[in-house]
């Protein structure tokens, strides 16, 4: 596939090589290359756990943190009693793609717009590479983000309409308020404090006719790299939400103190195509709803939208 040398998660290769493959109790494990290079060998490694078989595939994308993989493999494992391919892609820098000496997901709380854009395209380019992957031996592909995963897969369904539809669970775009706002960004907040590098009022100024001007000015959804009054609008789902024009079904926690409303209603509204489900829960305890989640999302992407 041709790749644009300037364009975020565009510019890069997109060849599929695949480094191993595994059989487990669980599923298979393929583990592919990643199209991104990075300076740690270990994130290079590209795995995606499947579970089942089908021609219609669903690509799980988890959320940051490091406790939170052996409950969320349940989505994508029960997929597949639905009679899809579940797909779950670990993220760069998470889990077994953790560098040594750090967290897993840690590496996405750094203070550095530019690092972080870097990290951001690193997930939207292996996604991109997962769904070539999955389209050799399928028929249509779907996505479910969670959490941070969502603002993966809302990038990449602007990107790519070889994708169905979206589920996107407790997830939210626009980083004023997610950087100032959530309690799981308070490290990143205390960082600036100290370093500099960003101050809730600049980041307000920007965030407010700065953005809106520059979002009523995209004509596509592909965005050349360093072209945004500040480099973390080419990164936020917000940016993207324009050209998102799949069929997409939203669940918003009501005491989400990690997403906050403001950032999920941000991205609701702006996607065209979206239905919005409300559950009582708060962002971890959303996964005591996970059968309720699932069988919404089943029978969304069930739904016939001609």
């Amino acid at each position: 596939m041709a790749n644009d040398k300037n364009i975020f998660a565009l510019r890069f290769e997109r060849k599929i090589k695949v480094l191993n493959e595994n059989e487990s109790k669980e599923g298979r494990i393929i583990t592919l290359e990643s199209n991104y290079p990075s300076k740690y060998a270990t994130n290079n490694r590209l795995p995606l756990y499947i579970y089942g078989k089908g021609k219609k595939a669903i690509i799980f994308l988890h959320g940051t943190g490091n406790k939170n993989l052996k409950y969320l493999k349940w989505f994508p494992e029960n997929f597949s009693k639905y009679g899809y391919l579940g797909a779950m892609m670990i993220l760069p820098y998470h889990f077994e793609r953790t560098p040594e000496g750090h967290k897993s997901g840690e590496l996405f709380l750094d203070p550095d717009r530019l690092i972080l854009r870097d990290r951001f395209e690193n997930a939207v380019v292996d996604c991109l590479t997962v769904i070539d992957y999955l389209q050799d031996f399928t028929d249509e592909i779907y996505i479910m983000g969670y959490s941070f995963g969502g603002f993966i897969a809302s990038i990449a369904a602007a990107l790519d309409d070889r994708i169905k539809k979206l589920s996107l669970t407790v997830t939210g775009g626009n980083f004023y308020h997610i950087t100032w706002k959530s309690f799981v960004t308070k490290v990143l907040r205390v960082r600036y404090e100290k370093e500099g590098g960003c101050d809730i009022k600049t980041c307000e100024k920007y965030h407010g006719n700065i953005y809106e001007e520059y979002l009523k000015n995209l004509k596509v959804p592909h965005i050349p790299v360093d072209s945004a009054p500040i480099c973390c609008m080419e990164y936020d789902p917000v940016t993207y939400t324009k050209f998102i024009h799949q069929p997409t079904i939203m669940f918003r926690a009501l005491f989400d103190f990690f997403v906050p409303s403001k950032s999920t209603m941000d991205l609701f509204h702006r996607i065209k195509n979206s239905k919005l489900k409300k559950i009582p829960t708060g962002h971890l305890s959303s996964i005591l709803l996970k059968r309720y989640i699932l069988k919404k999302t089943v029978s969304f992407f069930r739904e016939d939208f001609s």
